[in-house]
């Protein structure tokens, strides 16, 4: 009896114990002051909207907070990383206290694979269709996109997601993404412009855009590197099953 009770006390003052332990070490974690902030930026590929000294003014909300000799207690790493993502730079983030008083910022930038032209305004679209205005800063090479169409509907229409498809195959090529210079939409049709040859490609409207970029990718291949990659003055991809070129005037 006395063995019983004597084990079921132990087992009581570990108990404790183990509380103890973790309040005193909650306490201590919570009290320990940000000595040190340190900020890591993936770029995505070379992107660089923002530097260190950007995610810095973010945090500190235009000098209106300051994290620096604060207690981690009254630090939100969720309320900072929710600022942080809402800059359009920024497609993803995590903020980590550490328990030597680091206050750890990692920070992925996001990666524009689109230059969207039109009269109404200028911007990028990332892999998603995410929208991503112009920087000062910064000006990435990609794909140009010129139209008088700019309020896309990725979710819900056909014919954007369709688009979108077509631009995130060429942009993901590295085939196409060294032959393509730009993608003109001139009401429903598209065309394509190189970047070693003046040809104007007819590409069509966006069905069966896949059977189309294949026909395209035959063209840069295989029938421009040997007719001349200016012998044509038009080439058409819209017809079924063929490729129509219509040879440059001399």
């Amino acid at each position: 009896m006395k063995l019983r009770i004597s084990r079921r006390l132990k087992w009581l003052l570990s108990i404790i114990g183990i509380f103890v332990l973790l309040g005193t070490s909650s306490s201590y974690y919570e009290n320990q002051i940000c000595r040190k902030l340190s900020i890591t930026i993936d770029d995505n590929g070379g992107n660089l909207f923002l530097d260190e000294k950007d995610i810095q003014s973010l945090l500190d909300s235009n000098s209106r907070e300051f994290l620096l000799n604060t207690p981690y207690k009254f630090i939100n790493t969720r309320h900072l990383e929710k600022r942080l993502k809402a800059n359009a730079f920024i497609e993803n983030c995590v903020i980590s206290k550490k328990l030597n008083g680091e206050l750890a910022v990692w920070v992925r930038l996001v990666k524009p694979v689109v230059r969207v032209w039109s009269k109404q305004e200028n911007f990028y679209l990332d892999s998603k269709g995410k929208k991503i205005p112009f920087s000062k800063k910064f000006t990435p090479h990609c794909l140009i996109f010129s139209t008088d169409e700019v309020n896309f509907d990725f979710e819900n229409n056909e014919n954007d997601k369709k688009l979108l498809a077509l631009l995130r195959k060429i942009t993901s090529s590295s085939f196409f993404r060294s032959h393509v210079a730009q993608i003109a939409k001139v009401r429903q049709d598209l065309k394509v412009y190189l970047q070693l040859s003046e040809s104007e490609i007819d590409f069509g409207d966006i069905e069966n855009w896949e059977a189309k970029l294949r026909k395209l990718e035959i063209v840069c291949r295989y029938i421009l590197p040997r007719k001349g990659w200016n012998a044509y003055e038009k080439i058409s991809l819209k017809y079924h099953q063929q490729v129509v070129c219509e040879y440059a005037k001399r």
